[in-house]
């Protein structure tokens, strides 16, 4: 009986409302022409490219800052795009347990991406 209410403690002391109801990524929509890749704006790395269906969507870990992604085709001019991150209002409910903010600002579940789609107009080299 102990450790279960040892563990229950645990439990409830180590974890924070958004830890619970939020995932640590975020799916972001981007729509456009197919042949587009998408690019991560800080180490260059790939994250997806839009093929049949004119969208993908890429899972981005959530932060505090914005994440730049930077949209390439050959034949047309680098695009960037700034994804905003804002502050997720759920995770007002750690008013009720208040080191719950410190554990979601650590893991970044307090932000979160808005909006989710992003439509892709990249105009061609001169």
């Amino acid at each position: 009986m102990k450790k279960i209410l040892f563990l229950l403690c645990c439990t409830v002391l180590f974890t924070s409302c958004m830890t619970i109801c939020s995932k640590s990524n975020q799916g972001i929509t981007f729509t456009g022409e197919n042949g587009i890749k998408l690019y991560d704006g800080t180490n260059n790395v790939k994250l997806g490219e839009i093929k049949e269906g004119n969208s993908v969507t890429v899972n981005i870990k959530k932060k505090m800052a914005d994440k730049t992604v930077i949209a390439k085709k050959e034949g047309y001019a680098n695009t960037p795009m700034v994804i905003e991150s804002n502050f997720n209002t759920k995770s007002l409910w750690n008013i009720l347990f208040w080191p719950g903010f410190l554990i979601d600002l650590g893991t970044g579940k307090m932000n979160k991406y808005d909006p989710v789609i992003y439509n892709i107009d990249m105009e061609k080299e001169k």
